[in-house]
């Protein structure tokens, strides 16, 4: 059997990564040195190339042996997450639903969609993964998932996408920066003068458009901090110190209605961001009947429009959509 395979192999690697030594793994472990010291060679055998320098007794990782734990730990750590959900999900059979979705929808309103079922359907178990939006571009997610919410439909011989709905970005200051601005913010080519702290996604978010009722803008935006994540963006939109750009109006509400943030350049819009629910063709009652009442649920929050709305959507922009 190739060892690259072998996760218990890869746990095994892991560990002695850990410790810096084979000795101290095979302490922890009970087992000889020199048994753990072939399976790590047979490792480095299939995989063809070495993992890592010695250093007298101390064993460090070289860079293939970098690229190796940062890579295959995930996967691992992934594998031990799905044989977790798959064993409750034999205890509970007609109980689990597991989702994975976007960060900021993770935090900010899957929480309480998930609570509110519980009222209705209190032998329900949730499993839910906060996932960045590359991960989210895989079908490959679907793996361990009964649904999973991304940005682009993920669709394949056994899977179904439906667009759940649009969610509305602003940009956003604190209400001091606001009042300490000289000039006032009345047109978006004003937006680069200041400290802008937007999403990080492959170079993408460095063009966006912005429309007002008679003119399409091209901003050309030159972030001074980009993050992956849309509450370190709030971290720093809330330390005073300049404007957050694609910011999602649902996780700035409470922040809103306590005149602490404000929109900028509130006449201005920003493409809305599509939101695909995609299950698997063939899925239990208890996960479609939840999918039917997250979906109403869904749209209700502020700043999320639904795709029958008669808000402006994508098509607004004649496809200069930007998907962060």
């Amino acid at each position: 059997m190739n060892s690259s395979h072998d996760l218990d192999t890869w746990r095994l690697f892991f560990l002695v990564v850990n410790l810096g030594s084979i000795t101290k793994a095979a302490e922890t472990t009970k087992q000889e040195p020199s048994a753990i010291s072939r399976k790590i060679n047979k490792l480095e055998k299939d995989l063809g190339t070495d993992l890592f320098i010695k250093e007298g007794r101390q064993l460090k990782l070289n860079s293939a042996g970098h690229l190796a734990f940062s890579r295959m730990r995930r996967i691992v750590l992934d594998a031990r997450s799905l044989l977790d959900d798959l064993s409750n999900s034999k205890e509970q059979p007609q109980k689990l639903i597991s989702i994975a979705a976007p960060i900021g929808i993770s935090e900010k309103i899957l929480p309480l969609i998930m609570t509110e079922y519980l009222k209705i359907a209190p032998e329900t178990r949730f499993s839910c993964r906060a996932m960045s939006y590359v991960e989210l571009f895989s079908t490959e997610t679907f793996q361990g998932y009964d649904i999973v919410l991304s940005m682009s439909p993920l669709t394949s011989a056994t899977t179904t996408s439906m667009l759940l709905g649009g969610i509305k970005h602003v940009l956003m200051a604190s209400t001091e920066f606001i009042t300490s601005l000289k000039t006032p913010l009345t047109h978006p080519s004003q937006l680069n003068q200041y400290p802008l702290f937007s999403f990080y996604s492959r170079n993408r978010e460095r063009s966006i458009y912005l429309r007002d009722s008679v003119e399409t803008y091209h901003l050309n935006l030159d972030a001074c901090c980009r993050f992956n994540h849309p509450g370190a963006i709030k971290t720093a939109v809330m330390s005073n110190n300049g404007i957050g750009v694609y910011c999602p109006y649902y996780f700035y509400t409470d922040e809103i209605e306590n005149k602490l943030i404000e929109q900028v350049l509130p006449n201005w819009r920003l493409p809305l961001q599509p939101v695909y629910l995609n299950k698997k063709l063939l899925q239990r009652d208890h996960v479609n009947n939840f999918i039917d009442w997250f979906c109403e649920r869904f749209i209700s929050f502020k700043g999320v429009l639904s795709p029958l709305s008669n808000g402006f959507w994508m098509s607004d922009f004649n496809g200069a959509v930007v998907n962060l």
